[in-house]
């Protein structure tokens, strides 16, 4: 291999490698989701709709779906098609996960 197919083919790996990182973080970093009853978008630190504070609509299970332990005074609820950890006592938003789907069994 001459050393311009080397560099050229080294050039383009760093490239590739790159744009995977930003778009890693930029994911991370931009959570939000949408509630089906409002038009408006949430991320981590908004307040979420006071439904979403009740113990009824909390995540129960949420060791089943791989998510953290709940924080004392937090529950995981689902919005759409994302788990999100709020806050029972102010509504805050304090994290978002996307929810993993599991491959059908044959």
């Amino acid at each position: 291999m001459n050393l311009r197919t080397l560099t050229a083919c080294a050039a383009i790996a760093t490239c590739l490698s790159g744009t995977s990182l930003m778009a890693q973080a930029q994911t991370a970093s931009n959570a939000s989701v949408q509630a089906e009853h409002t038009n408006q978008r949430y991320k981590v630190g908004d307040t979420a709709p006071d439904l979403y504070k009740e113990e009824r609509v909390g995540i129960k299970d949420w060791q089943d779906k791989h998510l953290a332990a709940p924080a004392e005074d937090s529950q995981w609820v689902m919005i759409n098609d994302k788990y999100v950890l709020v806050n029972v006592s102010d509504g805050k938003i304090l994290d978002i996960a996307p929810v993993k789907t599991q491959p059908l069994k044959k």
